[in-house]
């Protein structure tokens, strides 16, 4: 009978270690996901961020028809030169499903740096098409985004 005593109580430590160590693990993962989820979050709105602002610049630059030609080009391109580590972030971290976008996107807006250098001027068809481009490449990025956060299925549930 102490035999029984015993092994009942070695046996419900055991079974109780074994739940304590299956939660933890569970709590960890649950915990790294949510950490993952919030860096690609961050890095993504900073791409995107970033992008957009060079994009609203460049547009500025395209309307000042006051800047000299000469200064256009180093003007745009000193504008561009920031997107670049947040670009080499992304193709690191990001799943390839959205880098490719991402990429698409930021080749868009670079061709846009190169117009605007060249001297396009707001209204030219040559500028409404960069520009549409660019919009569109946006367009399939945050798509792409948003599908690899789940954020559509977070925002019904």
């Amino acid at each position: 009978m102490e035999w029984m005593t015993l092994l009942a109580t070695v046996l419900g430590a055991a079974i109780a270690m074994g739940s304590t160590v299956l939660v933890e693990v569970r709590k960890d993962r649950r915990e790294a996901i949510g950490e993952w989820r919030r860096s690609k979050r961050d890095l993504y709105g900073a791409y995107l961020g970033a992008l957009s602002q060079v994009r609203g610049e460049l547009a500025l630059i395209i309307l000042d028809r006051a800047v000299p030609d000469a200064e256009r080009v180093l003007i745009a391109r000193q504008k561009f030169a920031g997107c670049y580590e947040l670009r080499y972030q992304l193709e690191v971290l990001a799943p390839g499903a959205v880098v490719d976008p991402a990429l698409t996107y930021f080749r868009s807006v670079r061709r846009l740096r190169d117009a605007t250098g060249a001297g396009v001027a707001h209204g030219d068809e040559e500028c409404e098409r960069v520009f549409r481009e660019v919009m569109d490449a946006l367009a399939q990025v945050q798509a792409a985004m948003r599908l690899d956060l789940g954020t559509d299925a977070l925002a019904t549930g």
